[in-house]
């Protein structure tokens, strides 16, 4: 006989309210996304999804998400996230973006993006195909 096993779950909001135990998962049913409690994180780690969302128009990111941009529009990075935290973003070559008019990831109000030694509020993607790392680390978003 089988058994069934659940994780601990609910509404997004109450997801980042709720400290998960260190090792115990939690699922997002509203983003399709796994988390996995340290003891101290409000929500979890997140850990990588398997599959890409597909952004068309302005959103908000999925921490540990696979972004495709499908049009020229914004992604917008999440701010207090826990120290190593990542997505990665992509850019479909269907979506039309060029250098003048490319798809933006923008920085939480209070954070930067970071890439190599410059750093700023916006990182302009226009080349298809190419994946980019985000990764929280020492307060800030790098690329």
């Amino acid at each position: 006989m089988a058994r069934k096993i659940q994780f601990r779950r609910g509404t997004e909001n109450d997801r980042k309210q709720t400290v998960l135990a260190n090792g115990e998962p939690g699922w997002s049913p509203s983003e399709s996304q796994f988390f996995i409690g340290n003891g101290t994180a409000p929500g979890g780690i997140p850990a990588q999804m398997a599959h890409y969302k597909f952004i068309a128009t302005p959103t908000m990111a999925t921490l540990g998400g696979r972004h495709v941009f499908t049009a020229v529009t914004t992604l917008q990075l999440i701010d207090d996230v826990p120290e190593g935290t990542s997505l990665t973003v992509m850019l479909d070559a269907a979506a039309g973006a060029t250098k003048a008019t490319p798809a933006k990831v923008l920085a939480p109000a209070t954070k930067t993006i970071q890439k190599n030694t410059e750093a700023g509020t916006e990182y302009h993607m226009s080349t298809p195909g190419v994946e980019r790392a985000f990764i929280f680390k020492n307060g800030g978003w790098t690329v």
